[in-house]
């Protein structure tokens, strides 16, 4: 589904709303290389279990409100939120600013703002823990500490799932939806 630009914060950007017409909401915050097209087999396999998604393109100047506010304008009330990558940063600091609006966390690569990265930052000293369910995926040797030290700050169900890097596209896609479905039915 090709996105369209929303005006948030005074700058534009990208988001792609679809899905079938009832059923709970799955908010894609996607990695910085990927457009929201990027995550179309994603939401096609979405769509098929019943899950309307929104996909918000990657943008630096994104912050948990802009997020917010994108559901405000489409009056969605809460969903389950999904980042990829540097989208899985932001993913983490919505989640714990804002755990009235969000259900569940699916994050691939990135751990807790308060939990050093591979090369030893700190993004946030001050973020909150996460009070709800979360699934961490993992891809690589070097984000499984950070993950696993990430478990501290999640005040609910954790859930650490490794994929193997030897996964087609099609099967590490197949994953995370079914990750993403999981979350969506233990809210």
């Amino acid at each position: 589904m090709p996105a369209t630009l929303m005006t948030v914060d005074g700058f534009p950007v990208p988001v792609s709303v679809a899905g079938p017409d009832r059923g709970p909401y799955v908010v894609v915050l996607g990695s910085a290389q990927h457009p929201p097209a990027a995550y179309d087999a994603l939401t096609q396999r979405l769509h098929i279990a019943a899950i309307r998604t929104i996909v918000i393109g990657a943008d630096p100047r994104l912050h948990p409100k802009a997020v917010v506010a994108v559901l405000d304008t489409l009056d969605v009330p809460w969903a389950v939120l999904v980042g990829d990558r540097v989208g899985a940063e932001l993913a983490w600091e919505a989640a714990a600013a804002r755990p009235d609006r969000f259900t569940g966390l699916v994050v691939i690569d990135r751990g807790h703002p308060r939990v050093p990265d591979p090369q030893g930052l700190v993004r946030d000293p001050d973020c909150p823990p996460v009070e709800m369910n979360t699934t961490a995926i993992v891809t690589s040797p070097a984000a499984r500490a950070m993950i696993r030290a990430s478990q501290r700050f999640v005040y609910g169900d954790f859930r650490l799932v490794e994929s193997a890097a030897r996964r087609t596209a099609a099967e590490s896609m197949a994953q995370l939806a079914a990750e993403i479905v999981l979350r969506t039915s233990t809210y």
